[in-house]
């Protein structure tokens, strides 16, 4: 491949991810939304088990979007490293990929994995969801 041709295919993937990413930021607002209701209507144990299934969900999805943006980046830095030790000269942009991706070519092609802050973000929602669905809230006086 060519360095065009990398930096094509991964445009293309993080076209592909941002539009996960807008469901995902779609079922967050749908997710707060039922755990609210949930929690105003008093709905039954079934009711609120489904809410926070559908928030684990919502949450494994967002760790999911994150873990291929990730690998995105370090796979882009990846192939672009490959490339330039073949010989071929890379532009400057490519060179700052290769530079602050963060990988080696002796460890092979980068791991499926999330970041540390996406984790930390993601399970701050769930237990914002989880919270929202399950805990009392005091009731207002009129």
């Amino acid at each position: 491949m060519t360095e065009i041709e990398i930096l094509n295919n991964s445009q293309l993937g993080f076209i592909q991810n941002a539009i996960y990413t807008v469901a995902v930021v779609i079922n967050t607002f749908i997710a707060f939304r039922l755990a609210r209701i949930a929690n105003e209507k008093n709905a039954n144990m079934i009711g609120k088990s489904l809410v926070s299934l559908y928030g684990t969900m919502v949450t494994f999805h967002w760790i999911q979007i994150s873990s291929y943006t990730a690998l995105g980046i370090s796979g882009l830095a990846y192939s672009l490293a490959e490339l330039k030790a073949t010989g071929v000269k890379l532009s400057s942009a490519s060179e700052f990929y290769i530079t602050n991706g963060g990988v080696k070519l002796s460890d092979g092609y980068p791991a499926l994995a999330p970041s540390v802050p996406s984790i930390i973000f993601a399970s701050l929602v769930f237990l914002v969801i989880i919270g929202a669905t399950w805990l009392k809230t005091p009731s207002s006086k009129s």
